[in-house]
């Protein structure tokens, strides 16, 4: 009772921090507020379904690596399973900033077959893939629009230089974390160390198990080089995808840019810059890194009404389907009890 009544107030206080900055940002744009609704009222239906057709199509492309990964584990996982882990992330990310979209994951793996461990460990390494895609494509994208940046943007060439030293050692603590085996030597040596009294005896031995199925777990899919490949091509096609939302953005507002090419450089470096600064429910740093690196471009109203359709195509729309998701799993899962 005690551990559900210090996650209600986790959560009401995530909820009150999201409010929070959505008022900040309101803030900001009291003085253009009617610039940019107006900007907004002239997108077309069409081209509004398209932006959130990238929104939500990002996330495709992560239940597609959750089934190459987990289908191979256990072939009765099935798609829809998949499609279900995934939005259930995406839930736990905006309810707990980010710390609980793991234990959400990890349970609901638990309860479709996957071993905590294993679950677990699938995870970490989807992440690993996820952040090392993100370093290599905003490497590419600086080096070829390096002199680009540097003559047009070069008060943010620290931050970028920043955020991808910052990304760059949050893969390799990772990479170690799960599959050095001195590492791993160390965790269990570690873990021997707290007291053999009481409960502790129980959680060392659950902690022990769980650290040596995560380590199996991620040496098996590191050693299949198949899948290794699969999935970081995935993710290459995967940020290609929500790169593309703010050029879609802009096309729909009729505002002129950079051009895709440009564009495709500057979200890449953006969500560099989104990686290293702290956020409250996926909330804060990406609206103040589009607006950092977009408004010297296109100006501050059409970078804004940009951002707010962007956000609602790759943060709101997405995070209103995973509650619906959510829901049904709750009565599901009910139901089987």
């Amino acid at each position: 009772m005690e551990k559900r009544g210090l996650n209600r107030k986790k959560i009401i206080l995530n909820i009150l921090m999201a409010a929070g900055i959505i008022a900040i940002i309101m803030f900001m744009f009291r003085k253009d507020y009617k610039e940019i609704l107006d900007s907004i009222r002239g997108v077309s239906i069409p081209g509004l379904l398209l932006i959130m057709t990238a929104g939500i199509g990002y996330q495709f492309w992560d239940v597609a690596m959750c089934y190459i990964l987990l289908h191979k584990k256990n072939p009765a996982f099935r798609y829809r399973q998949a499609v279900d882990l995934t939005f259930l992330g995406v839930f736990g990310n905006a309810l707990t900033s980010s710390a609980g979209n793991i234990p959400l994951q990890s349970f609901y793996l638990h309860e479709h077959g996957v071993q905590i461990g294993d679950g677990v460990g699938m995870l970490a390494l989807k992440y690993v893939f996820h952040k090392t895609a993100i370093c290599l494509y905003a490497a590419v994208m600086v080096f070829t629009q390096r002199r680009w940046l540097q003559s047009t943007i070069p008060e943010a060439m620290g931050y970028i230089t920043l955020g991808m030293a910052v990304c760059v050692l949050i893969v390799v603590f990772l990479l170690a974390f799960f599959t050095w085996e001195r590492v791993h030597s160390l965790l269990l040596y570690l873990i021997k160390k707290f007291p053999d009294t009481g409960k502790w005896k129980q959680w060392k031995v659950s902690w022990s198990n769980q650290t040596e199925a995560l380590y199996k777990e991620s040496r098996t899919i590191v050693s299949d080089h198949s899948t290794c490949c699969k999935v970081m091509l995935l993710n290459i096609l995967k940020l290609f995808w929500l790169y593309l939302a703010p050029f879609l953005c802009m096309e729909a507002l009729q505002i002129s840019n950079p051009g895709w090419g440009r564009i495709q450089a500057l979200a890449s470096i953006m969500l560099v810059i989104i990686g290293v600064l702290p956020s409250v429910a996926g909330m804060g740093p990406a609206e103040f890194a589009f607006l950092k690196l977009f408004t010297p471009y296109i100006g501050r109203v059409p970078a804004s009404s940009s951002l707010v359709l962007y956000r609602a195509a790759t943060y709101f729309f997405p995070v209103a389907i995973s509650a619906v998701v959510a829901i049904k799993i709750q009565k599901e899962m009910i139901k089987g009890f």
